[in-house]
C-alpha cells in the first residue's frame, strides 16, 4: 500500500500533517478498518514523539461545555 505523509505549513495552532493513503480494496467496511488501524496507530505514538493531537473546538462545541445542565 502506499502511504504519503506530509507537513503543511506551521500555523498558530500548531503543524499540520497530510496523510494519503491507498488501497487495494474497494469493499468499504475494508478500507474504513484499514483507515482506523492507521489512526490507531497515529494516536499511539504520538507521545513518543512529544507531539499532542489538537483539534481546534467550534462553536457548538463551546455552546456544549458552557450549557446548564
Amino acid at each position: 500500500m502506499t502511504f504519503l505523509v506530509r507537513q503543511l505549513a506551521p500555523t498558530p495552532q500548531g503543524l499540520p500533517l497530510e496523510i494519503y493513503v491507498f488501497t487495494n480494496t474497494i469493499v468499504w467496511a475494508e478500507y474504513e478498518a484499514i483507515q482506523s488501524d492507521i489512526f490507531d496507530h497515529l494516536l499511539a505514538v504520538v507521545r513518543q514523539f512529544d507531539l499532542r493531537v489538537f483539534q481546534e473546538p467550534t462553536g457548538s462545541d463551546w455552546r456544549r461545555a458552557t450549557a446548564d445542565d
